[in-house]
């Protein structure tokens, strides 16, 4: 049988897991900082300071992980946007390992299961919520300030047009009351 619950009666505890997890966030990137690095801007995964970016990711199998660019680390940047506006940076840098999901397991050509392991990568695009987001503008300040190259920019948006995304799906609907 179906019992009808009202959203408000689990809000209070919805709110109270999303503000959780954005108490570990910032305290994962808060732990990175150094002794006297002033946080200049810190807006939901990313953290900038005087010196450096820092940034957040959560994998479900062991919480929260960062990792930290120092703006004398940056080879090189572009700006780009998302399909809806939204600014993101794309910041090359020396290899860094980060730890992320990969398969558990690898026989010639297929991998599957869940694991945990270190992936070497020599960017970061970091997505920011609006062209106002503080971590955006102090980021911008920093890179125009450094002598580095700017790389062309860039959109990401989803191949083709709606039409063509959405032509092929069949939806499903009921007549019954």
């Amino acid at each position: 049988m179906l019992r009808l619950v009202s959203a408000s009666e689990h809000e209070p505890d919805i709110a109270r897991r999303a503000h959780r997890r954005q108490a570990e966030r910032a305290a994962s990137l808060g732990a990175r900082l150094r002794p006297g690095e002033t946080v200049v801007a810190h807006q939901g995964a990313i953290m900038v300071t005087d010196h450096r970016l820092l940034f957040a990711w959560d994998l479900p199998a062991s919480g929260w992980h960062s990792d930290a660019i120092s703006f004398e680390e940056i080879t090189g940047w572009s700006l780009g946007r998302r399909h809806d506006g939204r600014p993101m940076l794309r910041l090359e840098h020396p290899t860094h390992i980060r730890t992320e999901h990969v398969p558990a397991h690898h026989v010639l050509r297929f991998s599957w299961g869940n694991a945990e392991g270190g992936v070497r990568h020599d960017d970061i695009t970091l997505t920011f919520a609006g062209k106002r987001d503080r971590a955006f503008l102090a980021a911008m300040d920093h890179l125009q300030r450094i002598d580095v190259a700017r790389g062309e920019d860039f959109v990401v948006a989803p191949a083709g047009t709606r039409e063509e995304r959405t032509r092929d799906h069949t939806y499903l609907t009921s007549d019954a009351p």
